[in-house]
């Protein structure tokens, strides 16, 4: 990595003047006070007499030498002279009379002194006044008194004007560093790109400035790397083809090398991306399967760290569960190309019973439209022990992702990076980061300890909550609130104590909280909604006086949850270590009853594994330098994260692939499918910082008070984690990027709105200036809200309606699209286009124009919403935000879009009140320079307005990018284009369809023909031996004819 790391200690590899290379020749610049004197000594050395007054010069040697000995960049200051005052004059303001023509008497310091005519000297009192004893025209002997303005004083470039005692204009003092032609300020640090170092601006005890120059520290060449091998990428040399060497116990077969994620870091698409260069084809293959967290491939993790790094080994936050993934990894495989490389990826499913697919999400798919991966819009669901091959251009540069687009999959793990990089001299805000290295990649996600489908059973079906309890950064972090044990137990919280910011839980011996169990088996009758009076544990930080409230939910009492198991498992014959169990009873009360709750645990003998055993996610960066993050929000559910890293300010340059206008901010709010680009300078002292994430939303303080850290790491700095404090109160400072239900004109807060793009997109296809022009062709109002239905997905009327339920635990109310919920067709409508009859196609005009009003009733249909090839689309999407106090995010696929309006008018408003503004112009829009995005949040009780140009035929997705809520129908199609504009089918394309026979069906055979007929059969009634029959008959009757002739 081509940083400054490793225990290599950070120094100088050369120390040179701030003047170096300049040739700066120290000029004295002689005053006119100074040359006079000059004169004067000369003078009154050889006796000359004075030219103007015929005496003999008596100057002040000692002065004179005084003056001449101080060195000056001054150039000759202009001098005035105070007017005679006759016969007297003020001097050190006293009047002074003159009793001979021969001197001037005059006071110094309050002494008499007598000055022969000639004499010359500086005031005491005023640096800048030169003092004379001349004679006037009448011939009397007068003090002149001439001032030094310091007009042309001057220093150069890096000096400045300093005061100094007895000098009139001060002293230049060297204060900056010079290089060549260019100065720096003390503390600047630039990069010098033909050895490549890092320069900066220092100086010594003394104050003196000068240059450090340190050199970059570059990873290992493999010395068995072919020559047609290495390339150079930010001043490193790199291998193409180099391999990260693992331990013998856990070295893949070569068929293998997709279950490593060394694999994709040296993968042959990973380079340095050049202006010119033809497209590389990059093949990858998708494994999709159910796997477990804390898997018998983590050997002794968390207690050995170094064993969480082993493949398969997949950590999550220290709680074990199941989970659904790609080649055994979370995140999974990280795709990273240039700009128009061609990606393959063969997605094979080895899940058991469980369909899935893959989309790529941020790429529009503009000539392969096939390979969007949506189910039953542009392909059928890829089925279990069945590969489908996604082959498609890397158009789009910039931060992406691609996730399952089936059910809950992508909550469970199926998701990673896709990173399109384009040339550095392409990048708009090149300038502003030295680096932008592969590992400097953020992929936030919430986390439930079970699976996602049986969170959204739960959620739909009965009780459950919907409520993330915790965040991962890059499939990492810590379960803080893994306490509830103690609650479980009708125990009081035990106090923790924090040292450098780390937290442990003292535990006596004789009952060790522990890391180490296995799955909690809860048996139950009954289930209350009641919240523990120990639902808030205070946990207090040494180092922190204030308290810490950390929520513990009562559904993580209820629900089976596991911790990682720790059973002595180790490498070789030996044998794991018995384990015993024992059985607790709990009891819990309830707002109407007692109930028992019965855990069964196996609880292991291994010694405690403290919190901070569990392994989080590391940064590394070199202090000087600029580092470019790549963030990612693969979230499922409803949890915008709130993103800043301790005494770091985030420079913001891109969201979802496209730049805007930097701005430097102290957080970034994410939601769920966006992408923020942002530089960070390590300018801080060399140290350990906190990367925080703060879960809003279902995440809040109301909740379940997610939060997650991580660590940015300087090189040099000792291997420990961060002083700060941890805890959800934790707020940064600065300005707040991408605010949650906010409007605009905010001080310390930005929507995307208030952002401006670059002046490049004005001509892209699809987001051009076009689509910017005052009205557009086409205007949607797309508005929703959770609506109070019988949903018989959820609530069949006739045995348990959304007014029926015994309690609100138990209703659940759906989220619709103008009142509409998306029912999925039965086939995929891309490669089906031409056997579907569209008057299935429904959406609010067709409805009403049939008399159904879904205000009232459940309306579920194909919702598609219809529009010519390179028409001007304007949405204006509405959160009602009379339900809840929530929010929503919304991506469009096959298209990126302006946002041109973004603003939150209450809490809740109505459809028509939006219309109304709208006729009278009052919902404001930016048409000039408004940002790009593919996904936009919507504020509560307010409104977006996006525009696009439908310059790609297809069927395309719109949709709520959280899954519980897209999964039942929180979405729509947009059809761009006829049928005959939309790309063909390729070739042995899989279909899908109904497969519903008919027993009156028309055959076109026998009626008594098998409906599954199958080969001829030779010994017994079928048609092998009616046919036999037949042909007998026929011949015996032709002979008979033959004969008869």
């Amino acid at each position: 990595m081509p940083v400054l790391n490793g225990n290599q200690r950070k120094q100088p590899i050369c120390t040179q003047s701030a003047t170096t290379n300049v040739n700066v020749a120290v000029r004295y610049h002689l005053s006119w006070e100074r040359r006079t004197i000059l004169l004067a000594v000369i003078f009154s050395l050889v006796q000359i007499p004075h030219p103007a007054y015929g005496r003999e010069l008596r100057a002040t040697t000692s002065r004179a030498a005084e003056l001449i000995a101080q060195p000056s960049t001054a150039t000759s200051p202009a001098l005035t002279t105070t007017p005679n005052v006759s016969a007297t004059t003020l001097a050190n303001g006293k009047g002074i009379e003159y009793t001979t023509n021969d001197y001037c008497e005059v006071f110094i310091n309050d002494i008499k002194e007598a000055k022969p005519i000639g004499s010359l000297w500086i005031s005491p009192q005023d640096a800048c006044a030169l003092h004379s004893c001349e004679l006037n025209k009448q011939g009397v002997a007068v003090e002149v008194v001439k001032k030094d303005n310091c007009g042309d004083f001057y220093c150069d470039i890096d000096s400045e004007v300093k005061p100094k005692e007895g000098s009139c204009c001060g002293e230049c003092v060297q204060t900056k560093c010079r290089l060549g032609n260019e100065v720096y300020e003390i503390g600047t640090t630039w990069h010098n790109n033909e050895d490549c170092t890092l320069l900066e601006c220092s100086q010594l005890p003394n104050g003196v400035p000068i240059i450090n120059a340190y050199q970059k520290t570059c990873p290992e060449l493999p010395k068995n790397c072919p020559a047609e091998q290495i390339y150079i990428e930010n001043c490193c040399q790199y291998c193409k083809q180099s391999r990260a060497v693992t331990p013998a116990s856990s070295v893949a077969n070569k068929s293998e090398d997709i279950w490593t994620e060394e694999f994709y870091s040296n993968h042959s698409c990973v380079r340095e991306c050049k202006v010119g260069e033809p497209p590389q084809t990059c093949h990858y293959t998708f494994v999709v399967e159910w796997y477990e967290t804390f898997s018998k491939a983590c050997y002794n993790c968390p207690k050995n760290v170094t064993d969480c790094q082993r493949p398969h080994c997949i950590s999550a936050d220290g709680i074990a569960r199941s989970v659904t993934v790609v080649n055994r990894m979370m995140p999974g495989p990280t795709i990273e190309v240039c700009q128009n490389d061609i990606v393959v990826v063969d997605a094979k499913n080895h899940l058991l019973g469980e369909s899935t697919t893959i989309h790529f999400h941020g790429m529009h798919m503009k000539e392969t439209p096939y390979m969007d991966g949506v189910p039953h819009i542009t392909q059928c669901p890829i089925s279990p022990h069945t590969t489908f091959r996604y082959m498609f251009k890397a158009e789009n540069s910039g931060t992406h992702f691609w996730h399952s687009h089936t059910g809950m999959q992508r909550g469970d793990g199926v998701f990673g990076a896709f990173i399109v990089k384009r040339p550095r001299s392409e990048d708009p805000h090149g300038h502003l980061y030295d680096f932008d290295l592969s590992e400097h990649k953020m992929i936030l996600q919430d986390w439930v300890h079970v699976p996602g489908i049986s969170m959204f059973a739960s959620h739909h079906h009965s009780k459950g909550d919907n409520k993330p309890l915790n965040l991962l950064l890059n499939g990492k972090g810590r379960y803080y609130y893994g306490i509830w044990q103690d609650i479980k137990k009708n125990e009081k919280p035990l106090p923790r104590t924090g040292n450098g910011g780390v937290w442990t839980t003292e535990m006596p011996k004789s009952s060790p909280l522990t890391l180490t169990e296995s799955p909690v088996e809860v048996e139950e009758e009954f289930v209350t909604d009641k919240q523990l009076d120990d639902d808030v544990v205070m946990l207090h930080p040494s180092n922190d006086p204030k308290v810490h409230s950390l929520r513990i939910q009562q559904n993580e009492i209820s629900r089976s949850a596991r911790l990682a198991p720790q059973n002595n498992q180790t490498v070789g014959n030996e044998t794991l270590a018995k384990q015993e169990e024992e059985e607790a009873t709990v009891q819990e009360e309830s707002l109407n009853a007692e109930v028992k709750v019965r855990h069964l645990t196996k609880r292991a003998l291994d010694p405690e594994v403290p919190l901070e055993f569990i392994p989080l996610h590391q940064y590394n960066v070199s202090r000087g330098f600029r580092y470019r993050f790549r963030v990612i929000n693969a979230e499922f559910l409803n949890c915008p994260i709130k993103i800043s890293i301790d005494n770091h300010t985030l420079t913001a340059i891109n969201s979802d692939g496209y730049d805007f206008e930097a701005v430097d901010v102290g957080s970034i709010i994410t939601y769920a499918g966006e992408r923020f680009d942002f530089v960070v300078n390590a300018n801080q002292p060399v140290g350990n910082y906190w990367i925080r994430l703060k879960g809003l939303m279902d995440c809040d303080e109301r909740f379940t008070s997610a939060f997650q850290v991580g660590i940015l790491h300087y090189a040099n700095a000792p291997v420990e984690e961060p002083q700060g404090d941890l805890g959800y109160q934790h707020q940064p400072q600065g300005i707040e990027l991408n605010s949650m239900n906010k409007g605009t004109g905010y001080v310390d807060h930005l929507n995307m709105a208030e952002l401006n793009a670059l002046p490049a997109y004005d001509k892209v296809p699809g987001i051009d200036r076009d689509a910017l022009k005052p009205v557009a062709d086409y205007k949607f109002f797309v508005y929703y809200d959770f609506y109070r239905k019988d949903n018989p997905e959820f609530h069949p009327s006739d045995y348990y309606g959304v007014n029926d339920t015994i309690n609100d635990a138990n209703r659940v109310f759906t989220p619709q699209l103008n009142h509409i919920s998306l029912k999925f067709p039965h086939t995929a409508l891309l490669p089906a286009r031409d056997t579907i009859d569209e008057s299935i196609f429904c959406n609010e005009s067709s409805l009403a124009q049939q008399g159904i009003d879904c205000r009232v009733e459940f309306c579920k249909c194909h919702h598609v919403l219809q529009v010519p090839l390179n028409a001007i689309v304007e949405m204006i999407i509405v959160d009602e935000g009379f339900t809840y106090d929530a929010n929503h995010p919304f991506h469009l696929h096959g298209n990126a879009f302006r946002v041109v309006g973004m603003e939150r008018l209450g809490s809740n408003v109505t459809i028509e009140m939006i219309k109304q503004l709208d006729r009278y112009n009052l919902l404001k829009r930016n048409l000039i320079s408004p940002p790009v995005k593919d996904t936009v949040t919507i504020p509560d009780g307010g409104y977006t307005i996006i525009r696009f140009e439908a310059y790609n035929p297809g069927f395309w997705l719109f949709h709520c990018h959280i899954e519980f809520h897209a999964e039942i129908g929180m979405a729509l199609v947009l059809k761009v284009g006829n049928n005959d504009q939309m790309l063909p089918v390729p070739k042995n394309f899989p279909t899908c369809h109904d497969y519903m026979p008919q027993e009156d069906d028309e055959r076109e055979e026998d009626p008594d023909e098998p409906i599954y007929p199958g080969p001829p059969d030779t010994g017994g009634n079928g048609r092998g031996t009616q046919f036999t029959a037949q042909f007998i008959v026929v011949g015996f009757a032709c002979l008979l004819k033959w004969v008869l002739k």
